[in-house]
């Protein structure tokens, strides 16, 4: 897919856009501590990619590619990196 293909792609449960930039102050202190431990903690936002249901990917966009930094199997979960509000 191209990068358009990406950040355009929708669905979810609100019909929103599945793929998007997250900003690394909205995420749990313990994402934000691993990034400080990864030497990243100069990043504002990582790049969420939806794969299936409450599975996905977070990384760092850089011109064309996406460096993984994580997988998130349960996204909108106390365990997930990145709680979803009701």
């Amino acid at each position: 897919m191209t990068w358009a293909e990406i950040q355009s792609a929708t669905g979810g449960r609100k019909e929103g856009n599945n793929n998007h930039f997250v900003p690394v102050a909205k995420m749990p202190k313990e994402a934000q501590d691993r990034l400080i431990e990864l030497r990243l903690d100069d990043i504002d936002d990582l790049f969420s990619l939806r794969l299936q249901n409450a599975l996905r990917l977070y990384g760092i966009r850089d011109g064309r590619v996406l460096r993984l930094i994580w997988h998130d199997p349960h996204h909108g979960t106390p365990q997930g990196a990145y709680p979803v509000k009701s």
